[in-house]
């Protein structure tokens, strides 16, 4: 599936219900049922029920799962949604993505793998 990458870079943040601010530096899991913006450090598991934004100052060193998941900063873990990853301008992944439709942009960095899933 084509995405627009500029629509898919504007992000509002009042429509995110929790912010992990840049002061942020937290280890372990994190479990969240609602929408969820990463600007800090994380390290451990995420999961999430709603979309998940890796802010382009974040450092995240976990594995993730979420139905949405949208970075801009640095992840080193592997990635499982069940809608969409989106790997924009300038993001650093190192890890395997699994999901149905998956989205890099030409100016991320990327190693690893990735699977479609249905």
């Amino acid at each position: 599936m084509a995405h627009d990458p500029v629509q898919l870079s504007v992000i509002d943040e009042e429509e995110i219900d929790t912010i992990l601010g840049s002061e942020i530096d937290f280890e372990g899991e994190i479990l969240s049922s609602e929408s969820l913006m990463i600007k800090g450090k994380v390290r451990g598991s995420i999961r999430c029920t709603a979309e998940l934004y890796i802010a382009e100052q974040a450092v995240v060193q976990a594995s993730i799962e979420a139905p949405k998941v949208i970075v801009r900063g640095t992840v080193r873990g592997d990635i499982t949604a069940s809608s969409l990853i989106a790997i924009l301008d300038w993001a650093h992944v190192e890890g395997n993505l699994r999901a149905p439709d998956i989205y890099r942009s030409p100016e991320c960095f990327f190693q690893g793998s990735q699977e479609i899933v249905q």
